[in-house]
């Protein structure tokens, strides 16, 4: 893109305004991002074996013929293209049929099949790393610039939008012509047709189930991985920070014996790529190996740019545990070619000095990138996508998945020129906003959160504070908290108070890097524990607990939030266990630093546990709110007796409501407000009852603006404005609440275990086979009881209990400072389960690493 003229970015900049408005008005997409090629010509490898032609883009359809593939065989096909699970097809023109397919004339068969043929067959490539059946032939450039074949097709739809919205003599009107002589018109027509009664909601829903679907299906991008030629063929040379001559045989590639060690001070090693004239990196992978332990690389920066004294660091790679996987992607996605890219090993695993890459690969940008994949909507299952799940054709809601792909790879293109952290931005994230919840499409999104956060990370305080706690107080105060209205004993306010700068002699800002795994130290009175990260996850699980209990039938700790009324009044509302700022509540200074915390949380590994309704993140992240469906998840019973006043008659009205119905509302903290001065006192009249539904809505959306704003405050002192822009609400939530499915399957893909042990051991075995039998909450216990952490991401080590021997009386231990648990072993499951659920009941902070009373 840099390379490209000025008028080309800002047509596509246009063209991308273009698509939001006819996303938000549910209009036609703009007929530049639909272009579709009138046809395309390829030729064959000339290598392998015969090439099918098939009625259907299918080897189960019925065989047309085929082409020998001896030598190159010249191909001309219809310019849109399908993907499948079978790989790439292509459907031949008539002419291209006609000369390659000899069939018999039959009388009255006036409408018979083109033929389609396999471009790239995954299974073929995948398995034998072939390349693909056949090769696109090189575009041509007419006088106008527009990318042509022989025939005076153009080829890509990156390229339409660029001629239709940059500013050319002769305007608009010119442009839509240029386009449409070498279009296929009808495949235009089909990709812009919108379903009926349509809206962004269903886009939104749409982008959902594209990522969910991909995410569970084998990425043809693996296939086309496969296209690449090695190392050499990308890169100049390689120089590295020490030992320079080794990591120049990372050249050579192919050996698995061969690695590059570096040699010097830890976080000052580094490997610096000269990268050929013009090659793009799509992705740049390096070879590491789990058995080589503290050599493997845990932080990574990525640097990149056009000389040595340039260089940016575009990316930080930051990983939690071992890779399993001997391929790490550092970097994806570049804009532009750059002739150095610089990796940075900040630190190793286990504090290693030394580093140890065994190998390096470049997925260049001119190897293609897979197609969306069709079959995943032939074969779709739409009972948890609703609003896609109505009689919509499959093949309109491909075809509609297609362009929002396309809009959103529209996006990337241009999003480094619209970023505010850019010098030369010459537009805004702000008029993007309304699309976020299809940026999940986004291939580049990842990096810009990563830059952003990064770019505003500090340097912390060079001494960790230290923070005298009092749980049993704060016990006390849970249980009876009538008994100090101010919840001065509540551990909230205990830390509240402790971390304020003149107690703590630090002014903490918050914005610590990702990998900083303890904000401050806790000493609890009269426990014995020595806090190395343990004590400090307990304090975040228990703010998590007096913030938003998880029983609805304790009373709450502190007044900052309140049960919503869907706790109570609507049983068949989805959240019922939820809370909402306190309306009237005016410690703001608390809410701003709740807000901290969660922003703190966003950049780390640690969860902030609050049990909010959508209607809160979603103001908390900046998105618009609706009284029907957001407002709904805090009070369902109020939204649904406003919607019934407005159908209510006459005589429905008196018979309910009898002179009873007064000008004011009852707030989620059960505190009465006046919608008219001494509303209370005056009666709503029939008549009047659509203005008082308004009155309503506007006071109940508005309870707890105040306490929203303050939280939102301490967001954005700790995160840039441009990660929200990014970020959807339901994406915001995971990220400081953690994820809340605990699958017995999610929980073992974070599992590491002591030597001796393995997934076929059977004291592992028991294990998760009782875990398979408790209940979400109590995995949740389980995982609390062993990192201090209540959802995942959490690693979880495992180890052989310290007692030896089958046993049926020892309870399970655990280290919450190493998320360590150490496991007896159990004759059976059914003792297993018995002893780990007493345990994650009755045990919780059971580490005595010190005598208190010494």
């Amino acid at each position: 893109m840099t390379q490209d003229p000025a008028r080309l970015r800002l047509g596509r900049i246009r063209c991308l305004q273009a698509v939001v408005n006819a996303l938000l008005t549910n209009s036609e997409l703009p007929q530049a991002l639909c272009f579709v090629p009138r046809q395309v010509e390829y030729i064959s490898s000339g290598k392998g074996n015969a090439l099918g032609i098939f009625t259907e883009p299918t080897s189960e359809s019925k065989r047309l013929g085929e082409i020998k593939n001896d030598t190159p065989v010249k191909v001309v096909a219809k310019g849109l293209d399908k993907w499948n699970e079978e790989g790439h097809w292509v459907q031949l023109t008539e002419e291209s049929h006609a000369k390659l397919v000899k069939e018999k004339s039959s009388s009255g068969d006036s409408a018979k099949p083109l033929g389609w043929m396999l471009v790239v067959n995954s299974k073929v490539s995948v398995a034998q790393e072939t390349g693909p059946n056949l090769n696109p032939l090189p575009a041509k450039k007419n006088v106008r610039g527009l990318t042509v074949g022989s025939s005076a097709v153009a080829t890509k739809w990156e390229e339409a939008v660029e001629h239709a919205y940059s500013v050319r003599i002769g305007g608009a009107a010119q442009a839509a012509k240029d386009l449409e002589a070498c279009c296929d018109v009808e495949a235009v027509k089909k990709l812009r047709q919108v379903p009926d009664n349509w809206t962004l909601e269903h886009d939104e829903e749409l982008a959902r189930f594209t990522v969910n679907a991909k995410l569970k299906e084998n990425s043809l991008d693996v296939m086309l991985d496969t296209m690449t030629g090695e190392l050499s063929e990308y890169v100049q040379s390689v120089r590295a920070s020490s030992e320079s001559d080794e990591a120049q045989t990372l050249l050579d590639g192919g050996d698995s014996d061969t690695y590059w060690e570096s040699d010097g001070n830890t976080g000052k090693h580094w490997l610096r790529l000269t990268i050929k004239s013009g090659v793009v990196i799509r992705r740049l992978t390096v070879i590491v190996d789990e058995e080589d332990g503290n050599f493997v690389p845990q932080t990574v920066d990525v640097a990149v740019g056009n000389t040595v004294e340039s260089l940016l660091v575009v990316r930080t790679v930051d990983l939690d545990t071992l890779p399993t996987e001997p391929e790490l992607t550092l970097y994806e996605n570049a804009p532009a070619s750059f002739k150095y890219i610089e990796l940075r090993i900040r630190r190793c695993f286990s504090d290693g000095v030394d580093t140890r890459i065994r190998g390096i690969r470049i997925v260049p940008a001119t190897v293609q990138v897979a197609g969306l994949n069709q079959s995943l909507f032939d074969n779709a299952d739409l009972a948890n996508f609703p609003k896609l799940d109505q009689n919509i054709p499959k093949e309109m809601l491909y075809r509609r998945a297609l362009l929002l792909k396309r809009a959103i790879t529209l996006f990337d293109s241009v999003v480094c020129l619209i970023t505010p952290t850019w010098k030369h931005s010459i537009d805004s994230l702000t008029k993007y906003k309304s699309i976020r919840q299809l940026l999940v499409l986004s291939a580049i999104r990842s990096s810009l959160l990563s830059a952003f956060l990064r770019e505003s990370t500090s340097s912390g305080s060079s001494k960790m504070p230290v923070i005298h706690l009092n749980r049993r107080l704060a016990r006390e105060h849970a249980q009876d908290p009538l008994a100090d209205p101010s919840g001065k004993n509540a551990l909230f306010s205990q830390m509240y108070e402790a971390l304020k700068p003149q107690n703590c002699s630090s002014v903490l800002d918050y914005r610590w890097p990702g990998r900083q795994d303890q904000w401050w130290e806790c000493v609890f009175s009269n426990e014995g524990m020595i806090d190395q990260g343990g004590g400090f996850r307990e304090t975040l699980s228990e703010l998590s607990e007096e913030l938003s209990p998880s029983a609805c039938d304790v009373p709450l700790p502190l007044k900052l939030f309140s049960r919503t009324p869907n706790q109570t009044h609507d049983s068949s509302n989805l959240y019922r266990d939820t809370y909402i700022p306190t309306p009237g509540c005016t410690q703001y200074e608390r809410y701003t630093w709740i807000g901290q915390l969660m922003g703190a949380c966003l950049r780390s590994r640690e969860h902030l546990i609050l049990a909010l309704p959508p209607f809160i993140w979603k103001q908390l992240n900046g998105e618009p709110v609706t009284w029907e469906q957001d407002f709904a998840t805090v009070d369902g019973t109020q939204v649904k007796m406003v919607e019934a006043l407005a159908a209510m008659t006459a005589a429905d009205f008196d018979k309910r409501f009898g002179g009873l119905l007064m000008y004011s509302v009852t707030l989620s903290d059960g505190s009465l407000a006046n919608l008219i001065p001494n509303g209370a006192d005056i009666a709503v009249e029939y008549e009047q009852r659509l203005s008082y539904a308004e009155l309503v809505k506007k006071v109940r959306m508005e309870e707890s603006k105040k306490q929203v704003d303050a939280i939102r405050k301490g967001l954005l002192l700790t995160i840039p404005q441009a990660v929200l822009d990014l970020v959807t609400w339901q994406e915001l939530e995971q990220f400081i609440c953690g994820d809340p499915d605990l699958s017995v399957d999610s929980m073992r893909r974070t599992a590491h275990y002591d030597d001796g042990l393995n997934e076929t051991s059977t004291i592992v075995k028991h294990l998760w086979a009782a875990l398979e039998s408790f209940t979400n909450d109590e995995r949740s216990r389980f995982l609390r009881f062993v990192t201090g952490r209540r959802r995942l991401p959490a690693p979880l080590w495992i180890c052989d209990g310290r007692g030896g021997g089958s046993t049926t009386e020892a309870l399970p231990e655990s280290a919450t400072c190493s998320s360590t648990l150490f496991l007896p072993n159990y004759p059976n499951v059914k003792v297993a389960a018995e002893k780990i659920r007493y345990a994650v009941y009755h045990c919780v902070a059971i580490d005595t690493d010190t005598n208190p009373y010494e």
